[in-house]
């Protein structure tokens, strides 16, 4: 009885440390901000995904020009956070209002899948509050106060990591596994590796006993992923692309300054247009569309690629890896959560060390083992980072993509060190 009191006692006190710390920090946030239309609408990317969202509400059109037309340069974001927060509008148009509607729906979801998690797992309270630190992982709450979509990037990544970890031996399969997978492309295409890998290895682990279930779901994963650039290519007529930005980023992960003026917290902001010079532009003479010029950055990019000695290649590829993989800024920034989000991702590079080793021991994996497959989850993390930095760059917002799922799997793999020393904190 008395260790119950204990236990519970100290829930509640960590129940409590998470709510103050996420208090503060919305608190601060909007304090210190212009949350007002006419600034958050220029705000640049965060402004771009509010202006989207507010003409679908309005108009029933993805499109950013005020009307139901749809326009290109709408098409440069991905979808599923846009018509997300459009649903917010029907409630509220005040953006500061949206924000607040916006960190609770992800708090309610997280709270709900740690709650449905735990108790599947049959955890106590104690072990379910420690599940809860993901509130306050500190690169996710950067992003939950804004209009960008990494916050809500992360809340599906890690639905799709707990989908993933809830798969039982008697049931491998879930049909909301290529859905949320799907839907996590669409929110952020920087996910899509990760997503892929992670659906790859869940592909694989019921292709033997489940072949019709394993290619339904590999239909289904792929529609969802392909009707976005379906719809693209039929509305606009310009081909078929995921985003209009593919061309851009690319472009600002591989030219002459990425040696000398990358980093992990300024990786885009090179100018698309280096190399264009590579690039045949006269076709920009009769249509210079957003769509046209993603076109011309990236056949730019090729030709700037081709160009190169092989040494040079891997020069900026290795320049670009070590940037991912740096917790630390490469440029200062000031603030105390981003003092504090160094130590979280010095925490995943644990969680990346402890994957090496599990890969090095050569023991079979226990599919079946909740610390095994959270560990493919890692896994699928490492590839996805690595071949995204490489393709194009990362950094540190785009790998907050990863914040909550990394965090997740270090207190999945390390919970029989943290019970005990739980244990030993109680006992004393």
């Amino acid at each position: 009885m008395i260790a119950f009191q204990r236990n519970t006692l100290l829930a509640c006190l960590i129940i409590g440390f998470i709510l103050l710390v996420k208090g503060y920090f919305l608190y601060s946030t909007f304090q210190n901000g212009d949350f007002s239309e006419a600034t958050i609408t220029k705000s640049g990317d965060a402004g771009h995904y509010f202006k989207i969202a507010k003409n679908i509400s309005e108009f029933h059109s993805y499109s950013d020009n005020h009307s139901a037309i749809a326009n290109e340069s709408a098409t440069w974001r991905p979808p599923v956070w846009p018509f997300t927060l459009s649903l917010f509008f029907y409630l509220t148009s005040n953006p500061l209002s949206l924000l607040v509607l916006k960190v609770i729906f992800e708090t309610l979801i997280l709270v709900s899948l740690i709650g449905y998690f735990s108790r599947k797992q049959k955890y106590s309270l104690l072990l379910t509050s420690f599940l809860l630190l993901i509130l306050i992982e500190p690169q996710y709450l950067k992003y939950s106060a804004t209009f960008l979509s990494e916050s809500f990037t992360a809340v599906l990544a890690l639905l799709l990591t707990l989908l993933f970890l809830g798969l039982r031996k008697d049931q491998t399969y879930h049909v909301f596994i290529p859905i949320t997978a799907g839907l996590t492309v669409l929110c952020h295409p920087v996910s899509v590796f990760f997503v892929v890998t992670l659906f790859g290895i869940y592909l694989l682990l019921n292709v033997r006993n489940h072949l019709r279930k394993c290619i339904t779901h590999g239909m289904l994963f792929s529609l969802i992923v392909l009707s976005w650039p379906i719809r693209n290519a039929v509305v606009f007529d310009q081909g078929i692309y995921l985003t209009a930005s593919q061309g851009a980023t690319f472009a600002k992960g591989w030219n002459e300054k990425v040696l000398t003026d990358f980093t992990n917290v300024d990786g885009d902001l090179a100018d698309e247009g280096l190399n264009l010079k590579y690039a045949d532009t006269t076709e920009l003479a009769t249509n210079n569309g957003v769509l046209v010029y993603s076109r011309l950055y990236q056949n730019g990019t090729w030709h700037y690629l081709k160009s190169l000695p092989f040494t040079v290649q891997m020069k900026m590829a290795i320049k670009k890896l070590k940037s991912n993989f740096n917790p630390f800024p490469e440029k200062p920034k000031a603030g105390f959560f981003e003092s504090l989000s160094i130590g979280f991702r010095m925490l995943y590079l644990v969680v990346f060390v402890q994957l090496l080793l599990r890969i090095i021991s050569r023991k079979k994996p226990d599919f079946t083992s909740l610390r095994d497959k959270a560990f493919l989850v890692v896994f699928a993390v490492l590839v996805g980072q690595t071949l995204m930095s490489i393709y194009i760059y990362t950094g540190f917002r785009f790998n907050s993509v990863y914040s909550l799922t990394m965090l997740f799997c270090f207190l999945i793999i390390n919970q029989l060190w943290i019970a005990g020393q739980i244990n030993r904190i109680l006992r004393k």
